[in-house]
Order: C-alpha cells, then sequence, then structure tokens
C-alpha cells in the first residue's frame, strides 16, 4: 500500500527529527538537548514534534525495530529452526539501518532509556512465542514460551555487546550467530 502525499511527508519529517536529535544527542548527550533545539534543528515547531513523539524518550525510541522483528519472522517461511530465524531476523532489522547502532548509543548511555528500550524488546514475548508455536504448526506452549524468553535475552545481550564492541553489520551478524549456536547447546 503506497503512502498519500502527507503522510510520506509526516514520515519524512519523523525520521528528519530523529537524525537531528541523535546527531544533537550524540555529541551533547541526551539530558544536554531540549525539544525546542531538536525542532529549530529540523524546522519543524515544538508542538509538532510532542504531536509526532509524545516524549524526547519516546522519539529515542520511536523505532519500530521490535515490531520489524516479529514482522520479519512471522513473513519468514523457511524451514529455518527458531534460533536461526530470530538470527538472521534481528540481523536484517538491526544491522541494515545506519541509525540502529546510534540509537543504541543513545540508550545504552541512558538508564531510564535502557530500562524503557529493554521492556519493549520484552513486550515482545509473548507474539514472539506464539510465532514458534505457527512454525511448529503446534498450539502455544511451554517451548515456545521458553525459545521466545531466550531468544529475547540473547537478543538483548548480543546488541549490547554489539555496541561495547563498536561493531559494523557484519560484526552483528557473527554475533547473534554465534550467541544463539551457544544458547542452543549450553
Amino acid at each position: 500500500m503506497s503512502l498519500g502525499l502527507r503522510e510520506r511527508n509526516r514520515v519524512a519529517a519523523k525520521d528528519s527529527a530523529r537524525r537531528a536529535a541523535f546527531d544533537l544527542m550524540t555529541q551533547r548527550g541526551f539530558d544536554a538537548v531540549t525539544v525546542e533545539e531538536i525542532a529549530a534543528t529540523t524546522g519543524v515547531s515544538p508542538s509538532t514534534l510532542y504531536r509526532y513523539f509524545g516524549t524526547k524518550e519516546a522519539l529515542v525510541l520511536s523505532s519500530s525495530r521490535t515490531e520489524q522483528l516479529i514482522e520479519r519472522l512471522g513473513s519468514d517461511t523457511s524451514r529455518r529452526g527458531w534460533a536461526d530465524a530470530v538470527q538472521r531476523a534481528a540481523a536484517k532489522v538491526w544491522g541494515t539501518d545506519d541509525t540502529a547502532r546510534q540509537e543504541l548509543g543513545l540508550i545504552v548511555a541512558n538508564e531510564s532509556l535502557l530500562h524503557a528500550w529493554e521492556r519493549q524488546l520484552l513486550d515482545q514475548r509473548t507474539p514472539l512465542a506464539e510465532l514458534f508455536a505457527q512454525r511448529r504448526d503446534k498450539s502455544r506452549g511451554a517451548k515456545d514460551d521458553v525459545r521466545a524468553a531466550v531468544a529475547i535475552a540473547v537478543l538483548t545481550a548480543t546488541l549490547l555487546r554489539w555496541h561495547h564492541d563498536d561493531g559494523d553489520r557484519k560484526d552483528l551478524a557473527r554475533l547473534l550467530k554465534k550467541a544463539f549456536q551457544s544458547a542452543q547447546t549450553e
């Protein structure tokens, strides 16, 4: 479905605001940047930014990566195992977007953002378990719940390690593969 002009302009304005905010916050720190400064940099009013995001915290956390992960897994009709499917989907969702590392850096540098981001990932536990059950063509059970919890824990730890190591896209794919292999064997 294609977006109308108004919606495309809105999406472009939101993306521009996020990029400008990330640049300012990366340079000066999350707490040192105001919504008014972000608005001035992007040429939109502060009220427009509040309408788009609600809060400065929500602006940083506004990517739809966790939902994209679920969408990718839902559309993956391969016979891959659950861990391989999550690892591949996560590498595409986080590894192909240049703002992902910058976003993660801001999140890690601010404890309240880190907790909110972890909550976003945890909120995908049930949809993830349901997808795992679908992949097995079974009703959701304890096995799916455990796998979803493991997948979220491994994904969280791996993304944080990737940030800590200042890795690139290939590093993320390698780290995810190694982490998910380890989660299945140990």
